[in-house]
This record gives structure tokens, C-alpha cells and sequence, in this order.
């Protein structure tokens, strides 16, 4: 964690024009406030001041592999499996499913189970209901296709 909070890049800007008008880190760090170590490291560092850049393996595809795929995903109809065969480069699955995740065009929720109903079959179920309600004690001689008619010994053989 820094000790200090980094410099913004008009600060950066304000420390090599400060040194290319001949002042010293010394002078430096007391006008703009700041640390010799920090202004020294500035003057000295050989990339531009940032951020570092990331460790760990490289990117498999490019930004213009980034968008066909995406392109692909958005226009078609098309699983994973055919976007990575249609890209034409040596990357998994796995990459191209992270590609679509990243560029947010996949969003993750629960599909519906059903088409709602239409106003017909609301009103069937309704006039349905309406006629037996009035079943009353019959209801208990109707056997539901989810149960067993027998409670006390369940035979799973026959399923």
C-alpha cells in the first residue's frame, strides 16, 4: 500500500518542466510539495509515469479479435464452441466465453420457464375452477398423477 497518494499527470507534466527550466529536486519537492524520492523517480523513470502494466500470461487475442468475436455473438446465434472455431485463432472456449462476459452483452439470469398464458387459457382455468369447486368431499377419491395411492410402501421398480 503507498504511503503516499500518486501524482496526477499534470503534476508529472509540472516536474519535468520544472527540471528542464534548471531547478533541482531539492527546489522541486519544496514548491510542489512532494517528496525528493518521489520527483527523483519521476526524473528518472524510463516509461512514462502510470501505472504499471499487468503480470501474469498475455492476452490470447488482440482488441480487433475482441470486437469480431463480439460482432459475432451479438449478430448470431451462435455457441461458444462455433464462435471459437469461427475465429480462426488458437484459443479455448473457456477465452471466448470470458470475451463475451467482458464485453457485458451476456447477462446472467434465470431464463422463464414458460410462456405466460394467454387470455383464453385464463379464462378456461377460471370457468374450470368455478365448475368444481363445488367438489367438496369427492376431491378426496381423485388420485393426482404425482401420488401414490398406497402411502405406507413406496415401489420405485415400475417408474
Amino acid at each position: 500500500m503507498p504511503k503516499t497518494s500518486e501524482l496526477s499527470d499534470e503534476e508529472v507534466s509540472k516536474i519535468l518542466h520544472l527540471k528542464l527550466l534548471g531547478k533541482t529536486v531539492k527546489e522541486i519537492s519544496k514548491l510542489l510539495n512532494r517528496s525528493k524520492s518521489m520527483i527523483y523517480r519521476v526524473l528518472t523513470r524510463k516509461t512514462p509515469y502510470g501505472p504499471k502494466p499487468h503480470s501474469g500470461r498475455p492476452r490470447v487475442t488482440d482488441i480487433r479479435s475482441d470486437r469480431r468475436m463480439q460482432r459475432m455473438f451479438s449478430s448470431q446465434k451462435m455457441s461458444v464452441r462455433e464462435i471459437t472455431r469461427a475465429s480462426r485463432l488458437q484459443s479455448s472456449k473457456n477465452a471466448v466465453h470470458r470475451r463475451i462476459v467482458e464485453s457485458g452483452y451476456m447477462i446472467h439470469a434465470k431464463m422463464a420457464r414458460r410462456l405466460p398464458l394467454s387470455k383464453l387459457h385464463i379464462s378456461n382455468r377460471l370457468q374450470w375452477a368455478r365448475i368444481h369447486m363445488s367438489y367438496g368431499d369427492k376431491w378426496m377419491a381423485v388420485l393426482f398423477s404425482d401420488e401414490i395411492k398406497n402411502g405406507t410402501s413406496v415401489d420405485l421398480r415400475g417408474i
